[in-house]
């Protein structure tokens, strides 16, 4: 059995965490972010804790979005993390649907449900995924963490759990990205007394 890593870690994914949902290209390639979604980040102490991004964009392997407009997204949300004075470890995302079209078309393991993110952050980044979070909008999201031995807070915005893709339940619910950050500070309070 391999040794346990030593840091912490806290998963995101985008749209609905901490992007508005997208309606066309342009607004795709230049999101927005919800109301304290990036102040919230700035509550989570680096030192102790490092911030990913891991997401899955089904949209590409759909057509709906060309992969130009994905590298757009991430670069702006790598740049509006940068200015707030948030270290982002990296940006993990999975293009890849099993009805996608072309070279997009094909089963991953790195899309969620599957563990393939969380996992190779584990080795990138020496984390313990037993002291991780991921903070989710969709029930595929609270089970590829529950897989990975995540903690899992479900956020009401975005989809909010109502997507009915899978019958699983978080081990919190908050109503935002900051209500999330405070629950994971408290837990991990707790956790030292």
């Amino acid at each position: 059995m391999a040794k346990a890593g030593t840091r912490q870690a806290l998963f995101l994914d985008l749209h609905g965490i901490l992007l508005h949902p997208w309606t066309d290209r342009e607004n795709y390639a230049q999101p927005r972010f919800l109301e304290s979604s990036l102040e919230a980040l700035t509550r989570i102490d680096a030192s102790r804790m490092d911030i990913f991004v891991a997401t899955n964009q089904c949209d590409v392997a759909r057509g709906i979005l060309r992969e130009r407009d994905f590298k757009k997204m991430q670069e702006s949300v790598t740049a509006a993390f940068q200015m707030a004075g948030i270290p982002l470890r990296k940006f993990y995302s999975c293009l890849y649907h099993p009805q996608g079209k072309g070279r997009w078309r094909k089963e991953s393991v790195f899309r969620k449900p599957n563990i393939g993110m969380y996992k190779m952050a584990e080795q990138e980044f020496d984390l313990n995924l037993r002291r991780c979070w991921t903070i989710c909008q969709n029930t595929a999201d609270v089970l590829a963490g529950s897989r990975a031995g995540l903690g899992t807070i479900l956020v009401r915005t975005g989809q909010a759990g109502e997507d009915g893709e899978f019958l699983v339940q978080p081990h919190f619910a908050e109503k935002d990205l900051a209500g999330a950050v405070r629950r994971i500070q408290l837990f991990e309070l707790s956790l030292t007394r």
